[in-house]
């Protein structure tokens, strides 16, 4: 196995105050994300994602506490 990257999704920016981010996302859609822990070479962990009904995704990382931090 190589060490490419492949783009899932990208962050479009902060969702509420408690640090969640809204992405946008190239491919499957959030069911798919669930699958992977780990993004941005292990930077962010994935806690939760759901779909946020617009072809988006809403997501929870370990990082992130606060819309400063999202």
């Amino acid at each position: 196995m190589t060490g490419k990257s492949i783009t899932l999704a990208a962050i479009a920016g902060a969702h509420g105050v408690a640090g969640e981010v809204r992405l946008k996302l190239f491919g499957e859609g959030a069911a798919a994300l669930s699958h992977h822990k780990s993004f941005n070479d292990g930077a962010l962990t994935l806690l939760k994602i759901r779909d946020d009904g617009k072809g988006g995704g809403v997501a929870r990382f370990a990082e992130c506490s606060s819309r400063a931090d999202a």
